[in-house]
């Protein structure tokens, strides 16, 4: 049936063999605030094949999608690669011949829950037009302020999950963690020698801290705390990095914008002592990676998109003007007025916590 005429009790999810979860065109955080949906679906329907239905059309993310063991294999698909009624009959016919016993539909659009809805599975979820299309009843409230992994855990919550961990997580194959390694030792840090990470950049100017004030952390990260300092960024960050390992001198350097993958940034991650960041993809790495860390937020809210690792503190100042969607902001005084030393006393604590583990 097309529109379920009442909701279902999750006590009728019997023999889920094959799951196909609807995500559409993720960026990098988006596909690590997913993941723990992904995972809570192997705990509830062990033994199940869980199917990824969209598209990664940044070449960055398919590393973490090739190793997360939750995640079996892609079904591709993009609606607006190619808009029109061939096309769209053509995924309508590729979803009957996969036969998912359960579609879960991430998104919140009309036109692909319509279409997995007639691509036949036994059951679906999802939150798009008022539930329609939706066998269970999802409990989609105060959406505006929680995070956005929580968020998508609502729908297993509607299949009968108790509790499930939005705890990000990023696979660390051991190739990689020997890349971290090699690559710190390289630099002359010592084995078990304090590290700070600063992400200094993020896809969107509007949510950058600037660059004065990351060299200045830098310098007090490294002369009173002794912490060797590496920035972390892609090629396009390269002139902002520059500028703050040259404000910043001796014991600062820069992860390889040559790297194998994304994750050999997460690896390296994951020996640091700390990380500072804005909001950002590779902020969100080191959360899921486990390293202690401190995100600098004032265009977007923690509450949504900050850090929910246990050893992370997210620093926002709520002005007036917070939330913010406008990328051309000329004061930015949401992240202009965060100070240096504030940031600086929350790194030092992280790392006091850690040195007292």
């Amino acid at each position: 049936m097309l529109i379920p005429l009442s909701k279902k009790s999750p006590s009728v999810l019997r023999d889920i063999r094959k799951i196909g979860v609807y995500i559409g065109v993720p960026g990098l955080g988006d596909l690590l605030f997913i993941t723990p949906l992904f995972r809570e679906l192997k705990k509830l329907f062990p033994g199940a094949e869980v199917v990824f239905i969209g598209k990664l059309l940044r070449g960055y993310v398919q590393p973490v999608f090739d190793k997360c063991e939750y995640m079996d294999r892609l079904l591709e698909f993009h609606l607006y690669d190619s808009l029109n009624a061939l096309s769209l009959a053509r995924f309508v016919k590729m979803l009957r011949a996969e036969k998912f016993d359960l579609v879960v539909d991430t998104q919140r659009k009309l036109a692909p829950s319509l279409l997995l809805r007639l691509g036949g599975p036994r059951f679906m979820v999802g939150y798009s037009s008022k539930q329609a299309f939706s066998d269970f009843a999802v409990d989609d409230s105060r959406r505006d302020s929680r995070h956005t992994a929580d968020l998508s855990l609502d729908l297993v919550r509607a299949l009968g999950a108790l509790n499930p961990d939005p705890t990000l997580e990023i696979p660390l194959p051991s190739a990689n963690k020997e890349y971290a390694a090699a690559f710190l030792a390289s630099n002359g840090v010592p084995e078990g020698a304090w590290t700070a990470g600063l992400i200094p950049c993020a896809g969107h100017p509007s949510r950058r801290w600037t660059s004065e004030k990351f060299a200045a952390l830098a310098s007090r990260l490294r002369d009173e705390l002794g912490c060797s300092v590496i920035c972390f960024g892609s090629r396009a960050d390269k002139e902002v990095i520059d500028e703050i390992i040259a404000a910043t001198g001796q014991g600062a350097f820069c992860e390889d914008f040559e790297r194998g993958s994304i994750l050999d940034s997460a690896a390296l991650m994951s020996r640091c002592s700390v990380i500072v960041g804005v909001d950002s993809g590779p902020l969100h790495v080191a959360d899921a990676a486990g390293a202690p860390c401190v995100g600098i937020y004032g265009p977007t809210l923690p509450e949504r998109f900050g850090l929910i690792g246990s050893r992370s503190k997210n620093i926002c100042l709520y002005t007036e003007c917070s939330p913010c969607s406008d990328p051309e902001c000329i004061h930015r005084k949401c992240l202009n007025q965060i100070e240096v030393a504030e940031v600086f006393n929350a790194a030092r604590a992280l790392l006091d916590n850690s040195a007292s583990d």
